[in-house]
């Protein structure tokens, strides 16, 4: 009985609570909100929260259910924050709004049609609140148009208005395109010191003017700076000037590893595969240059630093026609004033020496010296010099070059040869024994030894030192024809020592010599000339004279002049002699023999001819030829050497380009255009009614007995 009472009392309660509740009226629906003005002022919220997509999506929702001028410039805007500056150029072109044409020139200038932008510009009008960032605007659109001096004229004006920062980087970039570094610098480092929250593009920019500079130390500090804050921005830039500045200290192989990290970075970078090319050359890795050189050759065909490089790897490879040809591309590359092309005249000068083209090697050769003196610059000027005849500038300039290189055995052989060309025997032989201390392998050196070791009389030492470079292999033309010097001079001292075997011994070898010499190079003509001398002195005209005219030369002809007059033909031997003078008239050994001529066959013109007549003093007693004279005539025998060529190791320095920065970027007006919400207003609300219980229904089947109370 209990528990079924407390049952009924569970059940009375919880019916009574439900009904007691009463239910809220249902509200009344607000009017209908104007859904395009939500669309265009979600859309901006959107835009302003970089969410381009869905903003444009939004408003171009909006602009199908009612086009507006106003849709289609917040358009305009959210298209030219997505970089889309076409689309945005080509939408904002057909509004007029107050910053549509401002706009409309920033999305030209960024979008690649800087004249045009630049126009727009100089013809938009702002509010007077944005007056300053127009100007700002134009000088960054006269920079991007090289037009410097406008830039800095029309960003001065910005900064009278507004004393903004960002007005000022400006103005430093503008400087450094101007080449004023020392400004530039003066700018960065004021704004470096003020800022509390330092701009990290300031460190590249101050990098970038040190390097103008050339304060290469100072500069890689802030490079280094910069690349420790892990900021992306400007990393190529940062990679790029670091390089730069470890070129410019010399240090080639960590300025390579920047240069390569900075291709990496951009590889459509010309200036980034030069440097690397700049940084292999110097390396002397010609081959890896080559191909960075050839990669920002395809970029840039035109690029006049990059064909310079190319140029100089094609010289030191031994492709002259190539070198030639680059370097001739490359010419608006050349400056006279900066030392770092002094490399670059050197090899463009080599080259045109190679071709033959004197003048033009001479001019580049000199700037080069100018620019730096080297003994490379020295030798190549003088060695022009000696191609040009003039040997006292030839000896002057190689005395130049052998003081910057003393121990440069080819260049003490060659001033040796020198030295021999003109008879100067006892300047040559120091020469040629310096030249062999440095390098006792050098033939040249050899070969010019035995000659003034000849000339000195010292016969014997002459014979074993070309015999022993014979023995060896050395079987060269010059070689065989100079040792065949020696068997006819040694065959004369033998005739002299009444000892006609020995001496008839050494003309044969002296001839089989020179036949030697012919078959080894039959370019060269001296034997022809020497094989005469040798017929004359063995008394076989015929051959002689036959020996003569298979190299006609001056001594050829005052070698015939002798053998007539040995003949006691006088008149033939006058006419050959006048002959070789008038092809050398300061040859003294021609003059003497033509005086022999008129002191035999025409004695009574002699004293009419006193010049001729002074001639007998021009003996040249201290020469071998007049002193193993067989007639009292002197005979010209041709000594045969060649120079050394000149390869000096190339001390390549380029010049360093411009870092690349990258401009600050022109500053659309975004202001976007809200449309305004009307808000209905809404119902107060109605307050619930608290409802009565309802009273219990009385079961039917309940009886009217009440319960017993126990």
């Amino acid at each position: 009985m209990k528990q079924l009472l407390t049952a009924f009392i569970f059940f009375w309660l919880v019916t009574g609570f439900r009904f007691s509740v009463s239910l809220s009226p249902p509200k009344s629906p607000q009017a209908g909100r104007d859904t395009i003005k939500g669309l265009n002022n979600t859309a901006i919220k959107l835009a302003e929260r970089s969410n381009f997509g869905v903003s444009l999506q939004l408003l171009d929702r909006a602009d199908a259910g009612r086009p507006s001028d106003t849709l289609r410039y917040n358009r305009a805007l959210v298209l030219g924050r997505a970089r889309r500056y076409e689309e945005a150029a080509h939408l904002m072109s057909q509004l007029n709004f107050q910053h549509s044409q401002l706009n409309e020139g920033i999305f030209r200038c960024l979008m690649g049609d800087v004249r045009q932008g630049v126009r727009l510009l100089e013809t938009a009008t702002s509010h007077p609140d944005r007056a300053s960032q127009l100007l700002y605007n134009r000088a960054q659109a006269h920079l991007l148009d090289d037009n410097p001096a406008d830039a800095e004229r029309t960003i001065e004006a910005a900064i009278r208005q507004k004393n903004n920062p960002r007005y000022k980087i400006l103005k430093g970039d503008i400087l450094l395109a101007r080449e004023r570094y020392s400004e530039a610098l003066h700018i960065y480092e004021v704004l470096y010191r003020k800022e509390e929250q330092h701009n990290p593009g300031l460190l590249v920019r101050l990098g970038k003017a040190l390097l103008g500079l050339k304060k290469y130390p100072e500069a890689q500090v802030y490079y280094q700076r910069y690349l420790s804050l892990l900021h992306p921005d400007y990393h190529f830039e940062a990679r790029y000037g670091l390089a730069s500045a470890f070129y410019g200290q010399r240090d080639y192989r960590r300025a390579a590893s920047e240069f390569r990290s900075a291709v990496s970075l951009k590889p459509t970078s010309v200036p980034a595969h030069v440097g690397l090319g700049n940084a292999l050359c110097s390396l002397k890795n010609y081959k890896e240059a080559r191909t960075a050189f050839e990669s920002a050759v395809a970029l840039d065909v035109c690029h006049p630093l990059a064909q310079l490089g190319l140029g100089v790897v094609s010289y030191r490879q031994g492709n002259f026609e190539a070198a030639l040809e680059a370097l001739t591309q490359a010419d608006a590359a050349f400056d006279d004033k900066d030392p770092d092309l002094a490399d670059a005249f050197l090899s463009r000068g080599m080259v045109l020496l190679t071709f033959n083209r004197l003048d033009e090697a001479l001019a580049d050769l000199h700037k080069s010296a100018r620019l730096n003196r080297t003994a490379a610059a020295y030798a190549g000027i003088s060695e022009i010099y000696r191609k040009k005849d003039s040997y006292r500038y030839a000896v002057e300039f190689l005395e130049k070059a052998i003081r910057l290189s003393p121990q440069n055995d080819k260049l003490l052989t060659n001033i040796g040869n020198m030295h021999l060309m003109v008879n100067k025997i006892h300047e040559a032989h120091p020469s040629f024994s310096w030249a062999i201390r440095h390098n006792r392998h050098n033939v040249n050196a050899l070969n010019g030894m035995g000659i003034t070791l000849l000339e000195m009389d010292n016969l014997p030492a002459a014979m074993a030192l070309y015999d022993s470079l014979i023995a060896h292999g050395q079987h060269r033309s010059f070689l065989f024809n100079n040792r065949g010097i020696v068997y006819a001079y040694m065959a004369l001292r033998m005739e002299k020592e009444k000892q006609p075997h020995k001496a008839k011994q050494f003309y044969h070898r002296a001839l089989r010599d020179f036949e030697m010499a012919r078959e080894a190079d039959s370019t060269r003509k001296q034997y022809f000339n020497n094989m005469g001398n040798v017929y004359k002195n063995t008394g076989e005209f015929g051959k002689a004279f036959a020996s003569y005219e298979g190299h006609l030369d001056r001594s050829a002809l005052n070698n015939m002049g002798v053998a007539f007059a040995v003949q006691n033909k006088g008149d033939i031997a006058r006419y050959y002699l006048n002959l070789a003078i008038q092809l050398d008239s300061a040859n003294v050994v021609y003059q003497y023999n033509r005086y022999k001529v008129y002191q035999r066959y025409f004695n009574d013109d002699l004293e009419r001819r006193p010049d001729i007549a002074r001639s007998q003093q021009l003996l040249p007693t201290n020469s071998i030829s007049a002193r193993y004279s067989k007639d009292g005539y002197i005979n010209v025998y041709l000594y045969d050497f060649e120079f050394d060529p000149y390869t000096f190791p190339g001390e390549h320095h380029f010049p360093i380009q411009p870092a690349p920065l990258r401009p600050a970027e022109l500053t659309m007006v975004d202001d976007f255009l809200f449309m305004v919400e009307e808000t209905p207003e809404s119902p107060k609300p109605q307050r619930d009614k608290p409802g009565k219980m309802p009273k219990q229904k009385r079961p039917r089947n309940l009886g009217s007995t009440s319960c017993p109370v126990i």
